[in-house]
């Protein structure tokens, strides 16, 4: 009898855990299939291939229904966000603010249901800083996000050379409310980084950057400087 009851629980465990399954293999394949197509748009522009405006446009809008439906999937959340920002980008807030500013908006929404997801990824926070700068000035909360994407990616060259980029746009309120991670960056690139990609990066340091980068450039010393000189990849 005991027996009997021991095999009916664990026939029901296993029917319970196979539902279980069956049900969240079918949520991961609807969410396949909802976004197949902003999928294969985000792909086509991170190939740098040409996607027209008014379907950049419709794809990007699209992208809300992943924070509406709460999916966390890497891959379906990393599209998106290509989408979004490409979304951004097109838009010129001097031509059309209305059309800027729901882009923005949408922009920074989406980067934070993605951090939402993906708390440790660097380049998130990253994006998330350059959005808000766009909108508004606020340098305590912008370089909060860039000191976050420095201490979860502080070695990535990719990452560094990404960052450089937009601390060469930011104001000197924010470079100097976030002085620590920007020292770090500038440290770690002259030590280790490479001299042409970092020159194919940064052409024209700006006026803002200049006196922390020309600091940074004599703590670091002329033999750690006479070895970034000659490292290039070319």
């Amino acid at each position: 009898m005991f027996r009997s009851q021991s095999v009916s629980i664990t026939r029901i465990a296993f029917v319970v855990v196979t539902v279980v399954l069956v049900v969240l293999a079918g949520r991961e394949l609807y969410a396949s299939i909802r976004t197949a197509s902003i999928s294969i748009v985000a792909e086509r522009i991170e190939r740098g291939e040409t996607v027209a405006d008014d379907v950049v446009t419709k794809y990007a809008s699209r992208s809300v229904d992943v924070v509406d439906g709460h999916y966390c999937r890497s891959d379906i959340v990393a599209a998106g966000v290509t989408l979004v920002l490409a979304q951004l980008d097109r838009q010129n807030v001097n031509v059309n603010y209305d059309g800027w500013a729901a882009a923005a908006s949408s922009a920074r929404q989406y980067l934070r249901h993605a951090l939402s997801c993906m708390p440790t990824n660097s380049n998130f926070w990253l994006r998330l800083a350059a959005v808000q700068s766009t909108i508004a000035e606020e340098p305590a909360s912008i370089a909060g996000m860039m000191k976050r994407s420095v201490a979860l990616a502080p070695y990535d060259q990719v990452m560094i050379l990404t960052r450089f980029y937009f601390w060469n746009d930011f104001t000197g309120a924010t470079l100097a409310a976030a002085e620590r991670a920007l020292d770090s960056d500038l440290m770690t690139m002259l030590k280790r980084g490479d001299r042409c990609r970092v020159n194919a990066t940064i052409r024209e340091i700006s006026p803002q950057l200049r006196p922390i980068f020309d600091r940074s450039w004599t703590n670091v010393g002329e033999a750690a400087t006479a070895r970034f000189r000659q490292r290039c990849s070319k």
